[in-house]
Parts: C-alpha cells; sequence; structure tokens
C-alpha cells in the first residue's frame, strides 16, 4: 500500500523549492505590506549592504528604513523591527525603542519583540514609558525592575512578584527553578507560601505554543496546513487539521488578562482537497479523481484571488501538484489529471 504522508512530503519539498520561481519579473527595490515578498526582502538587503558595508551611505540607507517602518511598513511590522535592531546595534537605544514599538503596533503578540521592546527600554531609560503603553508594556517593565533587583542583590519587592504572578508570568516551576528562583528564596518564608498560594498554573502546552509560533512564521500556512511539517510528522494530519494545537493569539478573560487559546486548528481547504486526490491515486477511481482534482484547482483559484503572496503560493502548489502528478510513481493511476494543469 503507498504511504500518504510520504508524498505529501515530497509535495512540501516541491513547494518550497517552487518558491523560488514566484516572479518572472525583476522588481523594484521597494517595500510592500507582504514581509515575504521580493520586493521587501530585496529594499530590506539594499539597506542592510548600505549599512554594513557603506560607510558614507549607512545615515541615508537608516534614514530609508525609519522612513518606511513609519508610512509603509509591512502587515507584521518586520522592517519596523530590523529598523530597531539596527539602531539597538549601534547604540541609538532611543530610536532603538522607537522602532521596537512601532513593529509591535502591527503585531503586539510577537515575543521577540516584546523581549527587545523590554531590552530597549532598559537600555534607554524608557521603563516609566513602557510601563505607561499598554497592559503589556506595565508587565515588561516590570519584570525588568526586578530583574534589576536581583542582579543588584537588594531585597526584591514582594508586590512585584505578586503583580507578575496576577499577570500569569510566574508558575511555581519557574520560581523554583527559573532565572528568578534564588532572588524569590530572599523573600521571607511566609511571603512566598502566600505567593505560590496565589500562583494558577495554566493548562499550557509550550511546545505547541511553539509550534503555533513557527506555523504562524510560514506563509504558506495562510493557504496550507503547515502544521504536521512543522511537527517533524507525516501522518494521516499532514494534510488535515492537527488537533490540540495552540492558536497564536490571545483573548482576553473578564479581569483584562490575557490568555491562550487553545483549540483544533481549522484544516485548509486546499490542502484537504489534495488530501482527497492523493486517496484516489491508490484506488485509481477515475471519475473521484475528477471531481476531487477539481475541488483543488478551485481551491487554488480562490487562493489566488486573495492576495499577491496568495497568489504566487498558490501558483507555485499548482506547479508542485503538476510535477507530481506528471512524474511521481505514486499518481500513475490518475497521471491523465496532469493535462489539467
Amino acid at each position: 500500500m503507498h504511504n500518504i504522508d510520504g508524498d505529501m512530503r515530497s509535495f512540501v519539498v516541491l513547494i518550497f523549492a517552487l518558491s523560488l520561481w514566484f516572479c518572472s519579473s525583476e522588481p523594484e527595490k521597494n517595500p510592500n505590506r507582504d514581509p515575504y515578498s521580493l520586493e521587501t526582502l530585496l529594499f530590506l538587503e539594499e539597506v542592510l549592504l548600505d549599512v554594513w558595508e557603506n560607510p558614507s551611505a549607512k545615515e541615508d540607507a537608516m534614514s530609508r528604513l525609519r522612513y518606511v517602518c513609519r508610512t509603509k511598513d509591512t502587515d507584521d511590522g518586520y522592517l519596523c523591527y530590523m529598523w530597531g535592531l539596527l539602531e539597538y546595534q549601534r547604540g541609538n537605544y532611543n530610536e532603538s525603542y522607537a522602532g521596537f514599538r512601532k513593529a509591535l503596533e502591527k503585531n503586539p503578540n510577537d515575543t521577540l519583540y516584546k523581549n527587545m521592546l523590554r531590552l530597549s527600554a532598559e537600555k534607554s531609560g524608557n521603563l516609566a514609558d513602557l510601563k505607561a503603553h499598554s497592559y503589556d508594556g506595565e508587565v515588561l517593565a516590570s519584570l525588568s525592575e526586578l530583574e534589576k533587583q536581583c542582579k543588584e542583590e537588594k531585597s526584591p519587592n514582594i508586590s512585584t512578584f505578586q503583580f507578575l504572578i496576577e499577570r500569569g508570568v510566574f508558575t511555581k516551576e519557574s520560581l523554583k527553578r527559573g532565572s528568578f528562583s534564588t532572588c524569590f528564596q530572599k523573600l521571607e518564608p511566609n511571603e512566598q507560601i502566600s505567593l505560590q498560594k496565589q500562583i494558577r498554573n495554566p493548562n499550557v502546552s509550550y511546545k505547541e505554543r511553539l509550534y503555533a509560533d513557527q506555523m504562524k512564521s510560514d506563509p504558506f500556512t495562510k493557504i496550507w496546513d503547515t502544521s504536521s511539517y512543522h511537527r517533524g510528522e507525516w501522518g494521516k494530519e499532514m494534510v488535515g487539521g492537527t488537533q490540540g494545537a495552540v492558536s497564536a493569539t490571545v483573548s482576553s478573560n473578564a479581569d483584562g488578562n490575557p490568555s491562550l487559546v487553545t483549540g483544533s486548528i481549522r484544516p485548509s481547504p486546499m490542502t484537504e482537497a489534495w488530501r482527497k486526490v492523493k486517496l484516489t491515486s491508490l484506488s485509481g477511481n477515475e471519475a473521484q479523481a475528477k471531481e476531487a482534482f477539481k475541488q483543488f484547482l478551485t481551491e487554488v483559484r480562490v487562493s489566488k484571488t486573495k492576495g499577491k503572496s496568495e497568489a504566487m503560493m498558490a501558483t507555485a502548489l499548482e506547479r508542485a501538484a503538476k510535477l507530481l502528478l506528471e512524474q511521481d510513481p505514486s499518481y500513475v493511476k490518475i497521471r491523465f489529471l496532469a493535462k489539467e494543469l
């Protein structure tokens, strides 16, 4: 019996190989809203080369990057993040703080952006501004303040620990073995017991959260189920939604506290359609194969109408499907479908 997951793995490899063929014409070096577009990547490459290799053009390059951050950054705030990162490396911490703040406005749940905002706030003396900026900013600033107290071997402030526990930052395990554990042990025993009683350990799988973050950063997730690819699984979940995956979103409960939202991820219609095509390749049922392939092509056309990046990725999937149908032995029974592409 043919192995569906092995063939799907070949399909994924073809997808990423064909993604290099997206554009046949030379793009202008101007960014657009898609962080993975060739235009955006070429713009960023030009800026980085000027910053690192052309001293006379460095300031002009930083000015261009600062301008696009403030006027036409990508949907995920990546160019603002790059501006903040370059300024941080140059020691311009006030500028880097501004860049990371702009990046978080576009992508408020990105943990990397949050951490760099916190570090730049420390370096630039903007912790008070960060604390007043937002709900997350208050948490980040409090973490920095507590970290400073611990490094200076000062007696930690129990109210800071209590605030961070209420916001769900600390778990019993992190206070026992984490980076703040030594500092926590400096509190009075009765204070430690009181704080530990307030901890509500969330039912969160950080492994699942990692998978969710990887899927979120994968551009193909927009139109194709990439969950099993990132999990390293090649079973039936490869072509359908993976149960129990953690969505990379934050919701608010009645108290205004953020909480992770868990649940199953809806299977991609295009992935499900191709799964049916693959199943018909095993049976050789011509009528079912035509119907399943028709559904796949419909989903490809729908994806092409959603935006430029979706259209390019759908084209890559279409080309991958054609190559599989023409050349993969697993599809020999339905090879006639290649004529439809």
